[in-house]
């Protein structure tokens, strides 16, 4: 049977950079007469009910589903799986054309469209999908649950991504391939506007209370923010989430500080700086603050989180 690819595109990607990779991306496949079909998202949950209907109709291995967008975009297609059967396992393709990408990063792949496109064709027609951990929680306070591919993030970091997403400014940073350059700007803006809050966190027989938490991220893998190696040895392999808390007990002039090694991959040895490596958390804030998944916004309010990890089958 010839191999069949059904792309699921998200034109909002990049702020609207995605639809003309698509075009470029399209060109190639028609020149080389591969057989496939486009699904264009056109309003919110697009992206998560056409996922849910490609796994409901029982693909073939020779039927592949490939995700073309940002990590929210990913996040979207992996939930509108699991969610409707946590039991899946439908193997997907990801062709990043977002702004941060940090899937693609952590495992290796092509950042260059045309060249991410080549990898995909050639793995999923002369090998086989590989297992990478993705997380899973459940907010019992607010009835959530959820799955990620790249981190879920309380405080400082969430912010951050709010500032980002409602900046003036990221539409036009991103159509000259500067996204980055909205992220790092509203990190400014975070460090006048966040406070602390106090946080307890459960690993195992382990329990925690941190009064004055500045920035929680639990992560499958070393990146967040668009390329910032937060946790420089997580892996992304080994059945277990990676939890980071920051917290400030000092002066602006001190974060600024902590940020800068953080960015230097420095941080670890810093006092402010807390650690924890396990298969399942628990994680309770007592506060409202911002919250985001895979760079999408939960919105603001307290959070009460039971986190573990799965693996699950992309063509990485």
């Amino acid at each position: 049977m010839t191999h069949q690819y059904t792309f699921l595109i998200n034109p909002a990607a990049k702020s609207g950079n995605a639809k003309q990779t698509w075009q470029t991306l399209r060109t190639y496949l028609n020149e080389q007469q591969i057989e496939y079909i486009e699904l264009i998202s056109q309003i919110p949950g697009d992206v998560q009910k056409i996922a849910q209907h490609f796994a409901e109709s029982q693909p073939s291995e020779q039927q592949h589903l490939v995700v073309v967008g940002g990590d929210g975009t990913l996040n979207e297609a992996i939930n509108g799986i699991l969610l409707h059967d946590p039991q899946a396992e439908v193997p997907l393709a990801y062709l990043p054309a977002g702004s941060g990408n940090d899937f693609a990063r952590a495992h290796g792949l092509a950042q260059e469209p045309l060249e991410s496109l080549k990898m995909i064709l050639k793995r999923t027609q002369q090998g086989d999908p590989e297992k990478v951990d993705i997380g899973e929680y459940v907010d019992s306070k607010h009835q959530m649950h959820r799955f990620f591919v790249n981190n879920i993030g309380v405080g400082f970091d969430a912010m951050t991504v709010s500032l980002t997403n409602h900046s003036k400014y990221k539409v036009l940073l991103n159509k000259f391939g500067l996204g980055k350059v909205a992220y790092f700007s509203s990190i400014f803006r975070t460090i006048l506007l966040q406070d602390t809050f106090p946080i307890e966190v459960t690993s195992g027989e382990q329990k925690e209370y941190l009064p004055h938490a500045y920035l929680m991220t639990v992560s499958n893998h070393p990146y967040f923010g668009g390329g910032i190696k937060i946790m420089a040895d997580a892996n992304p392999r080994d059945g277990k989430m990676d939890l980071i808390v920051i917290e400030n007990v000092g002066s602006k002039i001190r974060i600024l500080y902590i940020l800068q090694r953080l960015m230097a991959g420095k941080h670890y040895s810093l006092p402010e700086v807390h650690r924890y490596t396990a298969s399942e958390l628990e994680i309770k804030t007592g506060r409202l603050e911002h919250g985001h998944i895979d760079g999408e916004e939960l919105g603001t309010h307290t959070f009460d989180l039971n986190l573990k990890t799965r693996p699950y089958p992309f063509w990485v």
